[in-house]
């Protein structure tokens, strides 16, 4: 078959065309600067054309883009997209409903939103692990001072100095405000479950219009509440609840946590800031060299499994994270993996864990093998594809 792969600076973009390869497939890397508009002519154009010359059977992308969705429907060539960003608001796009889409999501709760919705191209699939990538960086000289560490958190804190809903705050509405302020705190006492949006009505969503407008593309069928409460709230959460919870760990085990992000000049004190963790050539090595992997999971990720979880466990490292339900449904807590109920309960096992190195050692060693087994990219677009001709016949 002819894989059209959408080629743009997305993650595990050389292992997915690797594996396409590897099953057999013939790979044409497409590129265009129009791909994230929602819709472009020069795009539908170039695209067309390539598509005729390589004589294209199937389109593949990581992330759903709209106007490449609209390509392939006017050539009737059927558009696989697997998302690892949530929330995404291109998905929303009226374009998700055609029928040459089949569009793969991560997050379950997300799924069976459009399901419920009565689309029936969208599916639920688990984000792939490459259990390849770490062996090859490890037999290399690596910055072993830098990259090993008894606790690691590699990802941002969203702590730039004017958030989107700082935005919204600094209007000064005072019960808006407020409001605002109890949902937070509310939703941080709870894991599981998210029900931030469910909790912006309609009188809150035009005080919070009011205060920093935001409007949808008319092309686009998201709702003030979904953009309000993932793009907002979700992520001002997420900011507090990784900020707070480092911060408890800097006081009570000072010196054991490695924090890897972007903005390099944040300090915490107890915290040792590495800056940045470049993806493919240092994160694995954090990854499979530090005692334990903390995940604090971006809120607007319901229940689904995030994309730092399975590359934690793929590159043979010691995953502990929050509690996310599906994990639950293809890993097991204390065998594959452990997950932490609040604050008290991340401290303790975290001395736990550093303590019983053994057992931590099995556990992870038991991840990797069920991503080997379930999860590797071969395995993954096997089940994509099959239940794609399926579908065709």
């Amino acid at each position: 078959m002819n894989i059209l792969f959408m080629d743009w600076k997305c993650f595990g973009r050389e292992k997915t065309i690797n594996t396409f390869e590897e099953m057999g497939h013939k790979v044409f890397p497409f590129s265009h600067k129009d791909y994230q508009e929602r819709h472009s002519e020069d795009f539908i154009k170039e695209f067309s054309d390539f598509a005729d010359r390589k004589n294209i059977d199937l389109t593949f992308s990581w992330n759903y883009f709209p106007t490449l969705a609209f390509a392939c429907h006017e050539k009737n060539i059927t558009y696989v997209s697997f998302l690892y960003d949530n929330p995404y608001v291109m998905l929303y796009d009226y374009t998700l409903a055609f029928e040459t889409n089949r569009v793969y999501l991560f997050d379950s709760t997300e799924y069976n939103f459009f399901i419920k919705g009565g689309l029936n191209n969208v599916f639920y699939e688990v984000l792939p692990g490459d259990t390849d990538r770490v062996a090859p960086l490890l037999k290399k000289p690596y910055d072993r001072a830098r990259l090993t560490s008894d606790v690691s958190f590699v990802g941002q804190l969203y702590s730039e100095e004017h958030t989107f809903l700082d935005r919204v705050t600094d209007a000064g509405d005072e019960y808006l405000n407020g409001y605002l302020r109890g949902i937070i705190e509310a939703q941080k006492k709870v894991a599981g479950y998210n029900f931030i949006e469910e909790l912006l009505d309609e009188p809150i969503l035009k005080r919070m219009y009011d205060a920093y407008p935001y409007e949808p593309d008319r092309k686009s069928v998201e709702t003030p509440g979904y953009t309000y409460a993932n793009y907002f709230v979700n992520r001002k959460i997420t900011s507090e609840e990784r900020y707070a919870l480092i911060s408890r760990i800097g006081r009570e085990l000072p010196d054991k946590l490695k924090l890897f992000t972007w903005n390099k000049d944040t300090k915490i004190p107890g915290i040792k800031n590495m800056g940045i963790a470049e993806y493919y050539n240092e994160m694995p090595i954090v990854f499979n060299k530090s005692r334990i992997n903390l995940n604090i999971t971006l809120r607007s990720i319901k229940t689904g499994i995030p994309l730092r979880c399975m590359d934690i466990m793929s590159c043979g490292g010691f995953l502990l994270t929050n509690f996310q339900e599906d994990m639950l449904s293809f890993f097991t807590p204390g065998e594959d993996f452990d997950y932490y109920e609040d604050e008290n309960d991340l401290l303790a096992k975290i001395e736990y864990y550093l303590s019983h190195e053994k057992e931590r050692a099995e556990i992870a060693e038991n991840a990797l093998r069920k991503v080997k087994e379930n999860h590797t990219y071969r395995a993954t677009f096997e089940r994509i594809l099959g239940e794609t001709d399926k579908a065709q016949q």
